[in-house]
């Protein structure tokens, strides 16, 4: 862990939880994430094997509806996006705290999906990133509902869409941009129960075009830009900046591509641009200093060979991805009740540390908003190798419960600790 932030969970805190803890209800719901270990597989497995490729997450949006309504959780509906929604009432004037998991995949439309078993070690792209989180969710929603708890507040239980990649948070951003009463959030993604995400990191996108006339490499040569030149130029510009490190800022060149054959100047080339940085006015001025070079670069590639007009290389910059940086404050309600439940549970917490996950979106919006691990071990996610082990997987389930409870509190036994935002 970082030794400039550490995680605080106050005397006031720990008692709070201590007194849910008494509670035989909730304590009953935390067996149950142990005793329903296999149902929460078989529900992972499920929903891993229902295609949800980019932008096309329809058909397990469906089926995760279907098993949120199944665990007790009422009025299960999607909203204008597809974002799956239901909302399990408190007893009122409570806080509203959204618990979620993403529905989407990386993985483009017609992937081989599969699940194969090897012990308690389970493969299939996707399984853990975020199967792992829908099933986690699942198991929340049944420990409370089953077990009849009655909590003072709200928990709006979501499935978002787009979280991963060019969808670019959409699903979220599309939850706390209309009119809401949402007071924080818990994200599930991840199967790491160590971890805690203090923070997001912030992503801008681009597309970067290079465009031009084209034509043959021999007769038109000096005469025509090639835009694959120009291109070529500006990724070498970026690349000799002076990146900051405090706060850190990178970026990446991670597709490219353009051009016809070996022997035509290239009338298209384009590649995608990742900036990122954990504050967000770095990111937003490191941002200007990157698209101040690509276009410097465009200009010098022009003035090289005496280019004008229609023969000229042209540059066209499009956005395709902005997720905002944030922070909690180490001791933010989220942060005690999350790092609370882990010692109660006697979990370590070995990463307290900041990424790009749905949480990014409350955070923009001032909330408090964190990320839990939906329990087991995860390898080669985003690849047709991954794999998730559910050995002690219950983990996850019970610390997104109690960290929930917690959060918004249970009737006659404790008060929310999540602050209601001024409305």
């Amino acid at each position: 862990m970082s030794q400039e932030h550490q995680p605080i969970c106050t005397q006031e805190t720990q008692e709070l939880i201590a007194k849910l803890r008494a509670c035989p209800a909730v304590e009953k719901g935390l067996a149950q994430a142990e005793e329903q270990h296999q149902q929460r597989i078989n529900e992972q497995v499920q929903l891993t094997e229902v295609p949800a490729p980019p932008f096309h997450e329809e058909e397990r949006a469906k089926v995760f509806a279907q098993l949120l309504a199944d665990a007790g959780i009422p009025d299960v509906h999607q909203d204008q996006i597809g974002n799956v929604i239901g909302r399990l009432k408190g007893i009122g004037n409570g806080p509203t705290l959204v618990i979620g998991a993403h529905i989407d995949t990386v993985f483009k439309e017609g992937t081989p999906i599969k699940v194969s078993q090897e012990g308690t070690k389970y493969f299939a792209p996707g399984i853990s990133d975020d199967a792992a989180g829908l099933a986690s969710l699942l198991q929340v929603a049944r420990s409370i509902t089953q077990q009849g708890i009655k909590t003072v507040g709200d928990i709006v239980f979501v499935g978002t869409l787009g979280e991963e990649g060019n969808g670019d948070l959409r699903g979220c951003k599309a939850l706390f941009k209309v009119k809401n009463d949402y007071d924080g959030m818990l994200a599930i993604d991840s199967a790491n129960v160590h971890r805690i995400l203090r923070g997001s990191v912030g992503c801008k996108r681009y597309r970067i075009i290079f465009e031009s006339l084209g034509g043959h490499s021999l007769h038109k040569f000096g005469i025509v830009g090639s835009s694959i030149h120009g291109l070529a130029r500006a990724i070498t510009k970026v690349d000799d900046l002076q990146v900051p490190t405090e706060p850190k800022c990178t970026f990446n060149f991670g597709v490219v591509k353009g051009g016809t054959s070996v022997n035509a100047i290239a009338a298209r080339a384009e590649a995608e641009l990742d900036i990122r940085s954990v504050d967000q006015p770095s990111l937003d001025a490191f941002v200007k200093r990157v698209l101040k070079a690509i276009q410097e670069a465009c200009d010098e590639e022009n003035n090289r060979w005496n280019l004008e007009g229609e023969n000229a290389v042209r540059l066209i910059i499009k956005q395709i991805g902005d997720r905002p940086a944030g922070a909690n404050k180490d001791d933010a309600s989220v942060i005690q009740a999350a790092y609370g439940t882990l010692q109660s549970l006697s979990i370590p917490l070995e990463k307290y540390t900041l990424a790009a996950t749905d949480q990014n979106v409350p955070l923009f919006y001032g909330l408090p908003a964190t990320t839990l691990g939906a329990g087991g071990i995860e390898a080669n996610n985003h690849s047709l190798s991954e794999w998730w082990e559910a050995e002690d997987a219950f983990q996850g389930p019970q610390v997104a419960f109690l960290t929930a409870l917690t959060l918004v509190g249970v009737n006659g036994v404790t008060e929310p600790l999540l602050e209601k935002q001024p409305r």
